[in-house]
């Protein structure tokens, strides 16, 4: 109530209370009453959420799988009344098709209930896999670009994957067995104790201490296990970059060396694999191992105890079959221990892709529909690693405005612009949009306001027009064909074997570099933003193309606060305003014309181009 009322966000507050999704408290951001946010930890308190979310599923499989193992551990203790029945009484038909009918009763009982058990822990498997699949995939698209660059992308396909299968392996053996082998061992201990308790506390103090030890072996488990995931993650990610970059593989005739360090890459993971399963195995193999030496003393202390008369034939029978059936409790129980320990490996690896963004909505987030689009960059710096990549930055840009930012290469021109959609965010000084500093707005709000065509364009492998929807999936058929024709990519789609249908390819490798950058931006014309940033977004189309582009994103421009990279000059020297960025420091500003008339480096820069195209801007 306190940190409600502080905040003025109740409603928030009640919502991440009330969710179940696991993230809980985890989620608060409140740093203006000086609570800082803990990202979740995946740990089996973590999992146990998702599972819990199966709890119809959970208690049926549980219920049935205890019914099935109380009716399995009955059968041996029938057996033996059975044959003592028949060393007592003699053989008495009437008597032994009763006992055989109550064991095909209880086999019926236990066949029926361990179907009803598989069925639902099928269930939770898959349920659970799919839930936190889904979760950590909604969460690594809310993750800010550090962290991707901390994390490759083949890495973070095998913990997606790879890593995840561990928990389905552990779900499934976990609920298919647990609920039978932990009610059969408790009724075949019960009624063992009734039989000879001496004997049975020999059974249980041996298998208690080899569950012990096997649970204290267990613990070296967990680091092996994790850095072979690594080393499978490491294989992952080497094949994703060569088959990524085939081509240049091939042209510079590299097959051969890129074969022979994934063998090595191979080879690792096989002796860390090898290594781990040489450990893992003899663990899980205590308990079997322990129950055959049990059986040994049973025998012994048994056999001469039922020669002595302390025991009856049946008793005796039914301690040797109880010792198989424990066996067969026990196996199953050893092999669910090594999948916990595999899966809380596997868990510390997913662990990192639970990390909060540091770029993320505060609690009083304004959510704009659409913003007019006046910008102002108020003594803007970015610091990264101890360095300024940015410093002293002040710009305002009406709303409506085409302004031009231009310099060298590294100069910070697209630094400056992703700190307007929080790509990064400022470590000095303020963006505002329409007065607000942009770290006010929801990012998805301030996020829709803006469109960004990249130098380098990422087009999914998916048709060429639902790559061009992307920006706004909503979209007539009429503003489809109008932004094909304002990015002039209408001049290929004769050219393209299945027009708009064609399939463009992973990352468009149907594409030409030019035609990529044609459908970006008409992905951005579709979005019908209020602020336009094209990044050196016509660098690969041909002059006469550009010239046509540009033309055609007049009308486009008009209506919107419009900024544009390029390092053509002809691109922007009619903008109403030309910037010139260099060593994260805004150099010069003005005109074309007045910034050929100071003569620094804006002119150099045209002088340069004019040299090298052989032909003089005026």
């Amino acid at each position: 109530n306190w940190l409600s009322r502080t905040t003025g966000q109740y409603d928030t507050l009640l919502k991440c209370l009330n969710d179940k999704s696991c993230w809980g408290l985890c989620c608060i951001v409140t740093t203006s009453v000086g609570v800082t946010a803990q990202p979740p930890v995946a740990d089996m308190l973590w999992l146990s959420h998702f599972v819990g979310k199966q709890k119809k599923a959970v208690i049926l499989s549980l219920l049935s799988g205890m019914v099935g193992g109380v009716t399995l551990a009955l059968e041996p203790y029938v057996v033996g009344v059975i044959i003592d029945h028949m060393v007592n009484d003699g053989v008495n038909i009437q008597q032994i098709g009763t006992g055989i009918g109550v064991i095909l009763a209880l086999a019926a009982v236990t066949v029926s209930m361990f179907f009803v058990q598989r069925h639902y822990a099928g269930v939770i498997a898959y349920a659970v896999h799919q839930d936190v699949r889904s979760t950590l995939f909604n969460h690594l698209v809310e993750l800010d670009h550090d962290f991707y660059k901390r994390y490759t992308t083949g890495d973070l396909i095998s913990r997606m994957y790879s890593d995840l299968e561990w928990i389905w392996r552990l779900l499934a053996i976990g609920f298919t067995r647990g609920g039978n082998a932990i009610a059969g061992a408790v009724v075949a201990f019960t009624l063992l104790a009734t039989i000879d308790l001496r004997l049975t506390l020999i059974v249980f103090i041996t298998i208690a201490i080899s569950t012990a030890v096997q649970m204290r072996a267990g613990l070296f488990i967990v680091p092996i296990m994790e850095r072979q995931q690594n080393q499978q993650g490491k294989m992952t990610a080497f094949v994703q970059d060569m088959v990524t970059g085939i081509q240049t593989v091939k042209t510079f005739g590299r097959e051969a060396e890129v074969a022979h360090a994934f063998q090595q890459e191979n080879d690792e993971f096989r002796r860390r694999w090898l290594r781990m399963k040489r450990r893992n195995e003899p663990i899980g193999m205590i308990p079997q191992m322990i129950i055959y030496l049990t059986q040994g003393v049973v025998v012994l202390i048994g056999g001469q105890m039922t020669i002595n008369g302390g025991l009856t034939l049946g008793n005796f029978t039914q301690f040797l079959l109880y010792l198989g059936l424990i066996g067969r409790v026990l196996l199953p129980i050893g092999i669910i221990y090594q999948r916990y320990m595999q899966t809380r490996g596997a868990l510390q690896r997913i662990s990192p892709l639970l990390q909060l963004p540091s770029i993320r909505d505060p609690l009083d987030a304004q959510a704009t529909a659409r913003v007019q689009g006046e910008i102002i960059f108020e003594n803007v710096g970015l610091q990264e690693d101890g360095q300024w990549l940015l410093r002293h930055i002040n710009l305002t840009i009406p709303c409506g405005k085409v302004i031009a930012l231009v310099g060298p290469t590294g100069g910070g021109k697209t630094l400056l612009v992703n700190l307007l959609s929080r790509v990064s965010d400022v470590s000095e000084g303020r963006v505002l949009i329409d007065g607000r500093d942009v770290r006010g707005y929801q990012l998805e709000a301030l996020r829709r306001n803006i469109a960004y065509v990249p130098q380098q364009t990422f087009l999914f492998s998916q048709p060429l027009h639902e790559n061009v929807r992307m920006g706004q999936p909503q979209i007539t058929e009429e503003e489809l064909l109008r932004a094909v024709h304002i990015s002039r990519i209408s001049n290929d789609l004769p050219d393209l074997a299945d027009g708009l249908e064609t399939l463009v390819g992973e990352k468009g490798v149907m594409l030409s570099g030019g035609q990529k950058q044609r459908v970006a931006i008409a992905r951005a014309v579709v979005r019908d933003p209020a602020i336009l940033i094209l990044d050196d977004a016509l660098s690969s189309v041909d002059t006469q193309t550009a010239a046509e582009i540009l033309g055609e994103l007049r009308n486009v421009l008009q209506n919107r606060t419009s900024i544009i990279i390029a390092h053509r000059i002809a691109t922007v020297k009619d903008t109403d305003l030309i910037v010139v960025v260099d060593h994260g420091k805004i150099v010069e500003q003005g005109t074309h014309d007045t910034l050929i008339a100071a003569g620094k480096l804006y002119a150099h820069m045209v002088e340069r181009e004019a040299q090298q195209e052989g032909d003089f801007i005026e």
